[in-house]
């Protein structure tokens, strides 16, 4: 049996639980945090989401990259405007840096600053982050085994 089915399934799993719990903290916890001017909710989330939201996508990192070598070995092709297999997972990895970058920022200026006084900023980052991991399944989704769907 080839290994890329069980990265495909993985990698789907794991994009599940980061996504889903993005999109709950934007839809559900988010809102009535700002309404009630209440950082502890969007802590309270962060303290039973951290773990698992970083495992998913440090999952999601390992079994994308590996995909990745699979669909272009070596990488040859990544971003070539006549791949278009290349061009999605150059877009991956962009997704990707963009993702990283708004989370180390978070993580290092905002959470730790994070007070019922200053929510709209850690907002938009949580906006952003949801918008990237919703990007990431729209991309994923247009990769199939063999080409684009």
């Amino acid at each position: 049996m080839s290994i890329f089915p069980v990265l495909v399934i993985v990698h789907a799993l794991a994009a599940t639980v980061w996504t889903g719990g993005h999109l709950v903290l934007d839809l559900r916890v988010l809102p009535r945090a700002l309404k009630e001017q209440s950082a502890q909710r969007i802590s309270d989330f962060e303290e039973l989401f951290e773990s698992l939201g970083l495992t998913a996508l440090a999952i999601q990192v390992i079994t994308g990259l590996w995909m990745g070598w699979i669909y272009l070995p070596g990488y040859q092709g990544l971003f070539d405007p006549g791949n278009p297999i290349g061009i999605l997972i150059g877009t991956k990895l962009v997704l990707l840096a963009a993702t990283a970058t708004l989370a180390v920022h978070a993580r290092l200026r905002l959470i730790p600053q994070l007070s019922d006084n200053n929510l709209s900023g850690l907002a938009w980052h949580i906006r952003g982050i949801t918008a990237l991991a919703i990007a990431f399944v729209v991309v994923g989704g247009l990769i199939r085994v063999g080409g684009v769907s």
